[in-house]
């Protein structure tokens, strides 16, 4: 076992399909370097510490204990209580995110993937990366009650630009592709995501044809876009995601701050701009190859903050 390390985790973008995990339809989506940070120490005690730099968070118990729930680390609670019984040591936990958090960029299943895989490597636990993903999303879906789908724990897990089938019985393929011209802009809203989500299951399960319309709608943009990303069809691409921001709209999971960035990012030079993640605030990425500085300026120009990014592949 070792008694020290750290591991780094990525965040996602939803390229397309944001969402439509929720009825278990495919999504692609790409890891990129923006990153989460683990250290582990094992301890000489029976003392385990969770402590997150980001939000100050600090949970302290003792090993075989089970850790409250009611606080910024309750994903790795619900984790540590199911993996319990085969962590036979203390140790030491903290976390540093340089993904902006609660911006639709997938922190909590960062959180998730990272806990495990530090387990997974600390205590020999054998796990394969469907596992973790697998069990990443029971933690946030099952005992933390979140309304998501498998987009995100599978994306990050897996990295790379993944199409990512999100039944019961998940698929990952990884595509070819190892740089897509986009840029990340932040709208630095509050973001009311959990709203948006809750609001839409309902629908589904109420079978509201708008909502359900859309979700076709993506759904069909997302099997178009597998094949413009293999043969690097930008022009393609760009169109399928402006047809997606339309569907958000039709869904009304869109802000008017978040429009005027992808508007802003349009008129910049984008091929295509879209939202991501839940909806109600966060982020969005425009698709801008040779322009990525002028879409950049044009984000903050507009209010925004912009990051031009990079593909990660474990």
């Amino acid at each position: 076992m070792l008694d020290k390390f750290s591991i780094s985790i990525p965040g996602r973008i939803c390229i397309l399909g944001d969402k439509v995990d929720l009825m278990e339809k495919p999504v692609i989506a790409a890891t990129i370097n923006l990153m989460m940070n683990f250290n582990f120490i094992k301890s000489d005690n029976s003392s385990i510490t969770f402590y997150s730099h980001n939000t100050k968070e600090k949970i302290q118990f003792h090993l075989g204990d089970t850790p409250p729930r009611n606080n910024d680390l309750s994903y790795w609670s619900v984790l540590y209580s199911r993996l319990k019984e085969k962590i036979n040591t203390g140790f030491y936990l903290e976390v540093n995110s340089n993904i902006p958090i609660g911006r639709g960029l997938a922190t909590s299943a960062a959180i998730s993937v990272g806990f495990l895989g530090v387990m997974n490597r600390a205590y020999d636990l054998k796990f394969q990366t469907k596992d973790i993903a697998e069990l990443a999303f029971w933690g946030e879906n099952q005992e933390l009650g979140i309304q998501c789908g498998r987009m995100d724990q599978y994306s990050i897990a897996y990295g790379g630009v993944t199409f990512i089938q999100t039944g019961v019985n998940p698929k990952v393929e990884l595509l070819n592709v190892s740089t897509i011209p986009m840029v990340i802009g932040d709208s630095l809203e509050d973001r009311k995501a959990s709203s948006v989500l809750n609001r839409i299951k309902s629908q589904i399960k109420e079978e509201d044809p708008t909502t359900l319309k859309a979700f076709r709608n993506i759904e069909e943009g997302v099997q178009k876009g597998k094949y413009a990303l293999i043969n690097q069809d930008f022009t393609l691409l760009g169109h399928l995601m402006n047809q997606q921001q339309e569907q958000e709209q039709n869904l009304k999971a869109d802000t008017e701050k978040i429009q005027s960035l992808c508007e802003a990012s349009k008129q910049a030079g984008a091929l295509g701009a879209k939202q991501m993640g839940a909806g109600g605030g966060g982020c969005m990425i425009a698709l801008c190859p040779g322009k990525q500085s002028e879409v950049a300026k044009a984000i903050e120009n507009a209010g925004g903050k912009a990051w031009v990014f990079n593909i990660f592949n474990y």
